[in-house]
């Protein structure tokens, strides 16, 4: 039984669900699906500026577009996000760019400025950004403008190409797990296996040759990967620290741990959709399905002949 009332965060009409938990559950049309803590609710209710809205609702956006379990905002999650600088207006509009042609079925559909996912998927704050980001876009000629409808141009075209293949050019898996030498089964077996059989090359970064400093390396290696993987089975703090890198660079975080350590996650985490492996083959198989649905199979998958 679900009802309609304001979101949380925009104040768009929005479905609301009964929750399980202490805390609301909505489906905005703006910002998408989330999960809210009582506590963040009583924090924000009539005290949410412009700026920290048009960032919740840009991470939500992302986290769906991402394929995620519906978010849970908690206030460390608020408060992470709060920090966080907005992108450029030059990633909003190839943002608003690629956000226009998905759902498209045919060469010059047109669309208008109104729907609210424009303003979610750019981290605007009302319709004038959007229709500001739109007027960028004309102005390079990728987008026209005719009785009152938008259409993406040829050049509009090649341009989403060219960003989605920019942004799908690595082809490095990144994984964040303990050096245990009780977990090597599972790194060869699982992490390993389920990464190369989606198409992509597994990086750990005890296995890479290098003359940098360790946490240098680490950073360099998930910023030139296209997702990462954390493992948190002994919840070591690098691991954390790595999947948090990796969120701030909006990249995305495959979350995993062996069932048996799970009731040890922290809170924070329990709200991602986690892989509870319990062996090696296990992992592999699982893993890999969650990455080709996350990103997508990589360059190097092998076809059945």
């Amino acid at each position: 039984m679900t009802d309609r009332s304001p979101c949380a965060i925009c104040g768009t009409p929005s479905e609301t669900i009964p929750p399980t938990f202490d805390g609301i559950h909505q489906i905005c049309p703006r910002c998408g699906e989330f999960k809210m803590s009582g506590t963040v609710r009583a924090m924000i209710e009539g005290r949410l500026d412009a700026s920290t809205q048009a960032k919740l609702s840009g991470w939500i956006f992302d986290q769906n577009r991402g394929g995620m379990d519906p978010p849970m905002i908690t206030s460390n999650t608020l408060e992470r996000i709060k920090t966080r600088p907005l992108p450029t207006a030059a990633e909003r509009a190839d943002r608003l760019l690629l956000e226009a042609l998905r759902g498209q079925n045919r060469l010059g559909d047109r669309f208008t400025t109104a729907e609210p996912r424009f303003i979610a998927a750019t981290y605007s704050q009302s319709e004038v950004e959007v229709d500001y980001l739109f007027r960028m876009l004309s102005n390079r000629g990728l987008v026209d403008y005719t009785e009152g409808w938008w259409e993406v141009l040829l050049d509009g075209h090649n341009a989403a190409h060219e960003l989605t293949h920019s942004m799908k050019q690595s082809d490095k898996g990144f994984v964040a797990m303990a050096f245990d030498n009780d977990l090597d089964p599972a790194y060869e077996h699982g992490f390993r296996e389920g990464i190369e059989n989606a198409g992509y090359d597994p990086v750990r970064v005890d296995r890479v040759e290098h003359v940098n400093r360790i946490d240098d390396e680490i950073i360099a290696q998930i910023r030139a990967a296209l997702f990462v993987v954390a493992d948190f089975t002994g919840h070591r703090g690098g691991v954390y620290f790595e999947a948090g890198f990796a969120l701030g660079l909006n990249m995305p975080v495959i979350w995993t741990c062996q069932k048996d350590d799970m009731e040890r996650l922290h809170f924070d985490i329990r709200q991602y959709n986690t892989i509870d492996w319990q062996t090696p083959k296990d992992l592999a198989s699982r893993l890999q399905h969650r990455i080709e649905a996350t990103v997508g199979k990589g360059p190097k998958t092998v076809l059945d002949s």
